[in-house]
C-alpha cells in the first residue's frame, strides 16, 4: 500500500462519519441477532473464523463512508489492509468476536476507528446483543448510549480480564487490590467496554494474536473514559500497540511499579 495525500476530516466530518457508522451497525442489528448461533463460517488463514454476515456488514460501511469520503480509505479485517498508513482512514472490525456470535455468546461486537495523523481520534463499539452504544472522540470523552463515562468517579472493580495462563502471577500483582483475574472473552471489544463500564479494572493484552482493528477503537473508548492504557513492549502507546494494559485509573501506580514484570510475562514462550 502506497502513501497517498489522503484529504483529512474537520470536526464537523468526523461527526458526520460516525453517524454513518452508527446508521450501518444499526442497519444490520436484526440480521445479526438473527444469525447469532445459526451462521456457518470458514476458516481464514490465520485460523480466526469468517461468516457471510461479517463479509456483508464490512462491505455496506465501506460502500457508505466512501459514498461521503471518497477520499479517506476505509480498511477491513476481512478486507484485509497494510500498515504503510494513509494520513486519514478507517479501521473496521464488522463483528469481534467472531466465536462468540458463532456460539451467540453475548460478547461480540462491530467496531470502527478513524485514524488521522497516526492518532486514533474518534471510535464506536456497538453490542448488538444489549443494544449498546459506546463513542469515544479524542479530547472528547467517552459515551455510552450518549451518557458520559468517568472512571475517576467511579470504583475499582474486583475483576481484571486476562488470559489462564497468566492468573497466578497477575492475581499475585493485584492482591494488594483485592482484584482477581478471570478469562478474557473472545471479543476485544466487549472486554474495552466492560473496563469503561467499571465492570473490570483491566484488560491485560499480552501476547496477543490480535491485529489492529482489534484493539485500537476500545483502547480509545478506555482512555477517554479516564482510564490508563500502559504499553507493555512499546516504550510508548500508538493506535498499532498490541501489547498493553487498558485499565482503571487507581491501578496505574501498581501497573507501573510492575512493568519489568508484565514484560517478562509478554516475552515468555
Amino acid at each position: 500500500m502506497k502513501k497517498s495525500q489522503t484529504n483529512r476530516l474537520t470536526a464537523v466530518e468526523i461527526n458526520d462519519a460516525l453517524d454513518i457508522v452508527r446508521e450501518v451497525f444499526a442497519h444490520f442489528r436484526p440480521l445479526i441477532m438473527e444469525r447469532a448461533g445459526k451462521s456457518a463460517y470458514t476458516d481464514k488463514q490465520d485460523g480466526s473464523p469468517v461468516t457471510d454476515t461479517d463479509m456483508e456488514i464490512e462491505l455496506a460501511l465501506q460502500a457508505a463512508l466512501t459514498r461521503r469520503f471518497p477520499d479517506v480509505p476505509v480498511f477491513g479485517e476481512e478486507t484485509g489492509y497494510g500498515t504503510d498508513w494513509p494520513a486519514a482512514f478507517w479501521l473496521v472490525d464488522p463483528i469481534d468476536g467472531t466465536k462468540s456470535f458463532i456460539a451467540a455468546i453475548p460478547a461480540f461486537t462491530c467496531m470502527a476507528v478513524f485514524i488521522q495523523d497516526g492518532e486514533a481520534l474518534a471510535s464506536v463499539i456497538y453490542n448488538p446483543s444489549s443494544d449498546d452504544w459506546y463513542v469515544a472522540q479524542k479530547g472528547k470523552g467517552a459515551h455510552k448510549n450518549g451518557k458520559r463515562l468517568d472512571l475517576h468517579a467511579t470504583p475499582l472493580p474486583a475483576v481484571a480480564l486476562s488470559k489462564e495462563a497468566y492468573f497466578a502471577p497477575l492475581n499475585a500483582m493485584l492482591e494488594p487490590k483485592k482484584i482477581v483475574c478471570e478469562e478474557t472473552p473472545s471479543g476485544g471489544g466487549y472486554g474495552f467496554t466492560l473496563v469503561a463500564d467499571g465492570l473490570a479494572a483491566a484488560r491485560f493484552n499480552l501476547r496477543s494474536r490480535g491485529s489492529t482493528h482489534d484493539y485500537a477503537p476500545g483502547a480509545l473508548l478506555v482512555q477517554e473514559a479516564g482510564g490508563v492504557l500502559l504499553p507493555v513492549q512499546d516504550e510508548v502507546y500508538t493506535f498499532e500497540t498490541r501489547s498493553f494494559v487498558a485499565a482503571h485509573p487507581a491501578l496505574e501506580p501498581i501497573l507501573h511499579a510492575h512493568l519489568h514484570q508484565l514484560r517478562d510475562l509478554e516475552s515468555k514462550k
